[in-house]
């Protein structure tokens, strides 16, 4: 018996070989994947990224240019929403002509952070471990497990990459987030920096740590928690705007107009009360010369309140002294 040659073409590696007995559709790249002939991002790429993250359509040339370079250089996916880039109103423009209307930033999850820091120290042939993580209370005291409900003072991360140690020591001062609450009439932290105060200040030092590790590749990238504080900025100065934007559209912050003085005065709680004060002075007057043109009248009204009664003494006086001369003739 002899061998025949096999009518299956032999296998390559690395290639994927169809048969006539695997029927399975040949696997196409994405029309929005990177590729490695370009050098910027194309028209379909820039729409779905629009889509991600929709300021992004509003994005100079030279912004977006930089985006691409991080995520090449990353090696994360913009599409899986590993990495992106934010812009943020930049209010040094408005005394500043030559200040960019928005400053961009390039972000990533702490997740992005541990991708690249591993992906880099596996190509220099190293590793990525940590120490056990520090945190401290504001008397400096340190504790291996945070319990307290009060927000640790400060946490350290060592980021352990070959035989070198990067520790990073992030301060809870230095990190929070804090927005203006009306309700309560001051600051207060933002709702999951007061849920989860440890965790969130834990991988604000370990972002901290990686881009030490890992600096070639981490540099100028920043994770969610670190902007956390920028972010809460921005939120209540955009408010602060609209809410001036409309007082303006009102009339209320140049005083224009009837409605608008009115409403001015209502909302300033000192011109109020000077202005009350002022219109009970003006009318008070009135009050008292009303009274007084009442009064006035009422001697009048009571000594002529009958006539018949202030007739009759006169004319009944006159017959009493008539009527005794008579009676002293007789």
């Amino acid at each position: 018996m002899t061998d025949e040659p096999s009518a299956e073409p032999a296998a390559v590696e690395g290639t994927v070989v169809e048969t006539a007995q695997t029927a399975s559709p040949a696997v196409r790249p994405s029309a929005i994947v990177l590729r490695a002939d370009q050098d910027e991002f194309d028209h379909k790429q820039l729409s779905t990224l629009a889509l991600i993250s929709p300021g992004l359509s509003a994005a100079p040339r030279g912004h977006l240019a930089m985006f691409f370079h991080y995520c090449v250089r990353t090696g994360l996916d913009p599409f899986a929403r590993q990495i992106y880039m934010i812009g943020r109103t930049n209010w040094k423009a408005a005394d500043n002509p030559d200040e960019p209307e928005k400053t961009w930033t390039i972000q990533t999850g702490i997740d992005g952070f541990r991708t690249v820091a591993h992906r880099a120290a596996a190509k220099a042939g190293e590793s990525i471990s940590y120490e056990d993580t520090v945190y401290y209370d504001a008397e400096g005291n340190a504790h291996d497990v945070w319990l307290s409900k009060v927000p640790p003072a400060a946490v350290k991360v060592t980021v352990l990459r070959g035989a070198a140690r990067f520790p990073l020591i992030a301060r809870w001062d230095e990190f929070a987030p804090t927005y203006y609450d009306p309700k309560q009439g001051g600051y207060v932290v933002a709702k999951l920096w007061r849920q989860m105060p440890a965790h969130m200040l834990r991988k604000c030092a370990e972002a901290g740590s990686l881009r030490m590790a890992a600096p070639q590749d981490l540099s100028g990238v920043y994770a969610d928690e670190e902007m956390a504080q920028a972010d809460a900025e921005a939120v209540v100065r955009e408010a602060k705007e609209a809410t001036r934007r409309l007082r303006e559209a009102a009339g209320l912050e140049a005083g224009e107009g009837k409605g608008g003085e009115a409403k001015a005065e209502s909302a300033d709680p000192d011109s109020q009360t000077g202005d009350q004060d002022e219109s009970a002075a003006k009318s008070a007057p009135k009050k008292r010369a009303r009274a007084a043109k009442k009064a006035a009248p009422a001697p009048e009204a009571d000594t002529a309140a009958d006539p018949d009664e202030a007739k009759a003494p006169a004319k009944r006086a006159p017959r009493k002294r008539t009527a005794a001369p008579r009676r002293a003739a007789s």
